[in-house]
């Protein structure tokens, strides 16, 4: 077995069609090699049918995959040099550990040296050195997870790709184990493609983020520009809390972008009035959100209604008391546009 040099993934107007429905819409991306890209949106955007024609477990009905340049499409899965981590991680519950990761190098008939060198490589990878005789059964769900990516790259694959790999864990163990997975990555730094409906999850652990909404891609960047600079309002909403403005005094009206923790509010003085696109405003709900406080203000227009999140630490609660009038700055400096402007 020799180490491959990460690889770079193309899609060529790739479509899938199921009789009537079309779930893909001619997609072009390119992925880049050696990063951790996720595909992240909501259920039926056509994210797992992107990642099953990746795969080969799907067939397009147009288009093509290209690994480094070469058209994979029709290549069947087993030769695409690819690794997959499943939703479930579909371990073999009558073998160990230690046979689970090596399982699919000894279906390659590899030497006992190089099985017994890239056990003791992934078993370190995936902090796995004390578990290597026990059965998934005996194993956490993070655990078992970590099992099945050192099986999918124990073979040294070309490409690896998750699918929902931390919706089966617990809410406490996602951060933890989302650390984790991206080490992993990094110190294999083989590239890698994620699927995912979790916004946090997409944007703290990729450095690549693919957007898709109903069969489309909305927009693929960097997580801190589709965060920033959003390519659609489907987008600048999807991806973290976001007020959609429509005021006549603000881009004529135009749809404008503020995120929650954007927004200020202040309690209803003159002073605080005479501010740029500040605008008096009754609270109408005040959530508690840990670190911050969620406040939902219906403006003065009595249409518009702004959701804002104050930091605990520097707030005065007495401010935005349920049913008090406030001033409530939209900052312009803080104002997300899409689209043509």
């Amino acid at each position: 077995m020799t180490e491959r040099k990460a690889a770079n993934l193309q899609l060529k107007a790739l479509t899938k069609k199921y009789g009537e429905q079309t779930a893909l819409y001619e997609t072009t991306l390119n992925i880049p090699a050696g990063r951790f890209t996720s595909i992240l949106g909501p259920s039926g955007c056509g994210k797992s049918t992107t990642l099953m024609l990746i795969a080969g477990l799907e067939k397009p009905t147009a288009g093509c995959v290209l690994v480094d340049g070469d058209d994979v499409t029709n290549t069947p899965v087993e030769e695409r040099g690819i690794g997959i981590v499943f939703q479930n991680y579909a371990l073999f519950p009558n073998l160990t550990v230690k046979e689970n990761i090596l399982y699919g190098l000894r279906a390659r008939k590899a030497s006992e040296a190089t099985l017994s060198s890239r056990l003791y490589e992934m078993l370190e990878l995936t902090y796995l050195t004390d578990l290597s005789e026990r059965y998934p059964a005996e194993l956490s769900g993070g655990q078992q997870q970590r099992v099945a990516i050192a099986r999918a790259l124990a073979p040294h694959p070309r490409l690896l790709l998750l699918d929902e790999p931390l919706s089966a864990l617990d809410a406490w163990s996602r951060a933890s184990i989302g650390e984790q997975l991206r080490a992993i990555q990094e110190a294999s730094g083989v590239t890698t493609v994620m699927v995912t409906h979790d916004r946090q999850e997409a944007l703290s652990l990729s450095d690549y983020v693919v957007v898709m909404n109903a069969g489309h891609v909305e927009q693929a960047d960097e997580p801190n520009d589709i965060y920033d600079r959003p390519a659609s309002e489907f987008v600048a909403t999807f991806v973290g809390g976001m007020n959609i403005v429509r005021m006549p005094l603000i881009r004529e009206g135009a749809a404008t972008g503020l995120r929650y923790a954007d927004v200020k509010l202040y309690r209803a003085t003159e002073a605080a009035l005479t501010r740029p696109y500040t605008f008096v405003g009754q609270v109408q709900a005040v959530q508690f959100m840990g670190d911050a406080v969620r406040v939902k203000v219906l403006l003065n227009d009595f249409q518009t209604t702004i959701t804002a999140d104050a930091l605990r630490i520097n707030t005065d609660r007495s401010v935005f008391s349920l049913h008090s009038l406030i001033a409530v700055e939209l900052p312009e400096s803080a104002w997300r546009t899409w689209g043509a402007q």
